[in-house]
């Protein structure tokens, strides 16, 4: 989406839904400030995660879905972001959710719990090619090398687990 912004731009759209929200809660983030620019008559964020680490990242997502309930950043950050993060200001908190009621829907997994279908998990082996398999095994025994300390490890174990997935989805992807 942020990669194409300027052919969504030329799109005349009757409105955004914007799934998995916690992607655009950074401000300073390119993925924000295209969503944000995004011309549409409403927008409606969906998230499980409206906040994790500060209430910046809620009025991130609602500068996006209701630009006017809180205008400006650094009045929120004064008013409700300070005095309820650095003091636990209980009547801050209570007037920010009443402030939020209309506009913010939040359900607990308790609350649809009953809407769910039962988990239904599906394991399917799949044969690799003769040089995928061998591929996957070379790096494979790389990276238990690198974890027994036989080689020099430069890389972060983030970096490597998604080199795995690479190589196990696609070998071309995968650096010899």
């Amino acid at each position: 989406f942020r990669l194409e912004h300027d052919q969504y731009a030329e799109v005349t759209w009757a409105g955004l839904f914007l799934d998995e929200a916690q992607f655009a809660k950074n401000r300073a983030s390119k993925t924000y400030q295209v969503v944000k620019a995004l011309a549409t008559p409403f927008k409606v964020a969906m998230t499980g995660t409206p906040l994790e680490n500060t209430l910046m990242e809620l009025w991130s997502l609602l500068s996006i879905t209701a630009p006017g309930l809180f205008a400006r950043a650094d009045r929120f950050e004064a008013y409700y972001r300070g005095p309820i993060e650095r003091d636990g200001d209980a009547e801050r908190l209570a007037q920010l959710r009443r402030r939020l009621r209309p506009v913010m829907l939040r359900r607990t997994k308790e609350q649809v719990a009953a809407d769910l279908p039962a988990k239904l998990e599906q394991v399917l082996e799949l044969e690799l090619h003769p040089r995928h398999r061998a591929l996957y095994e070379t790096y494979l025994a790389r990276e238990r090398q690198k974890v027994l300390g036989l080689l020099e490890d430069t890389a972060s174990t983030a970096s490597r687990s998604c080199a795995r997935s690479r190589s196990c989805a696609r070998p071309v992807w995968t650096s010899r």
